[in-house]
């Protein structure tokens, strides 16, 4: 495959998030955000998680906490799409709800490399969602998560045309969901370039990356390998690039090899869960 050949440039970031709540610092083409751990625990408090490339003021992304919701006892987090450019978040699709992917440290946020179907346009991305105590299933930040990323597709103007971006931000959900801290973010200034969760952050965060699952494509065969300290096991899911769920299969053992022959041909991607982590993985059936 040729090399996309991309213009280097570094943007401006003046986001009303880093003017009021911290610093950034610029690590490359990394635009990294730290701010003081932010706690949202009231019913319909939120969070701007605000990039504002362009520096027009409109916030892309907002983050909202419910608490014993309505007569329902809804409790859980949603992220929204506050700007006009349908911005998006890594995830899938199900039915009528949009659920992002809870992505671990170092995975690869960019085209190609995640799906994002984790928020529709005008719509909710469901991270954590309890209705009466029951939790939706497909709400992969439920049951509590620290240190959890979402990955970010974005868009902002770059002389005079709008380009698309990719960005992080880090967060922990609580196990009652009814809590959620957003800790800090970052984007890739570079536009149609992708990130890795975690990129750009603090030498500490980096510090605490840990042997992770893999899922690694030989020919027409996908190899999953887990870690000695996994408990061994997990689920496959096979999607298309639309995020519809074409293929399912729970295995067990830390090694496991899965043909692809018989799937349609084309791009699809691979959704591994296990040991509390999500991991994704494009893959190519020819």
């Amino acid at each position: 495959m040729n090399k996309e050949k991309l213009e280097k440039a570094i943007l401006k970031y003046t986001g009303v998030a880093a003017a009021l709540l911290g610093g950034n610092a610029v690590k490359g083409q990394v635009i990294y955000t730290d701010i003081p751990d932010t706690t949202l625990d009231e019913n319909g408090e939120f969070y701007d998680f605000n990039i504002d490339l362009d520096t027009s003021g409109v916030v892309d992304f907002r983050i909202t906490q419910l608490v014993d919701s309505t007569r329902f006892m809804i409790n859980g987090v949603v992220i929204q799409d506050i700007g006009t450019a349908s911005n998006e978040v890594a995830g899938i699709d199900y039915g009528n709800y949009n659920y992002p992917f809870k992505l671990n440290l170092g995975d690869t946020i960019g085209d190609g490399h995640q799906v994002f179907k984790g928020l529709g346009q005008n719509n909710l991305g469901y991270m954590a969602f309890e209705v009466l105590d029951t939790t939706y299933p497909n709400s992969n930040f439920a049951g509590g998560v620290t240190d959890g990323f979402l990955g970010l597709r974005f868009r902002g103007d770059f002389d005079d045309t709008i380009r698309t971006f990719y960005g992080w931000i880090r967060l922990d959900v609580a196990a009652d969901l009814k809590s959620v801290t957003i800790k800090d973010f970052a984007y890739q200034s570079q536009f149609d370039s992708s990130i890795t969760a975690g990129q750009g952050a603090q030498i500490g965060l980096q510090e605490n990356i840990r042997e992770q699952a893999e899922l690694t494509q030989r020919g027409m065969e996908l190899f999953i390998r887990l870690p000695e300290y996994f408990t061994a096991g997990g689920k496959l899911e096979i999607l298309n690039m639309s995020g519809q769920l074409i293929r399912e299969e729970d295995f067990e053992g830390r090694e496991h090899h899965y043909p692809l022959g018989d799937l349609p041909k084309g791009v699809l991607v691979a959704v591994l869960t296990t040991n509390g982590q999500q991991n994704s993985k494009k893959i190519v059936v020819y």
